[in-house]
């Protein structure tokens, strides 16, 4: 059975750099085409905001990045349950 990725999450593996100015890692991200439309319409400057969170992880015996995507965390304003009279 060939390998799904789980939605909003990827892997960068150590390159093997020829040159100082390539990445010292690579991989792939496979974003939810549903939460990429949200964030597209939610966008009010044409920049789309992604969260990523990453873990060392060893698969195959080889050292990865392990990530997720989400979106960005929005801090909600803390309501005062206690209404002035």
């Amino acid at each position: 059975m060939a390998f799904v990725p789980k939605p909003n999450t990827g892997t960068l593996w150590p390159n093997n750099k020829t040159s100082p100015n390539q990445p010292d890692v690579r991989g792939d991200l496979h974003l939810d085409a549903d939460m990429v439309r949200k964030l597209v319409r939610a966008s009010e400057d044409g920049m789309i905001h992604i969260s990523v969170s990453g873990w060392n992880k060893t698969i195959v015996g080889k050292q990865c990045i392990s990530i997720a995507a989400s979106e960005p965390y929005v801090k909600k304003d803390k309501v005062d349950e206690e209404v002035p009279f």
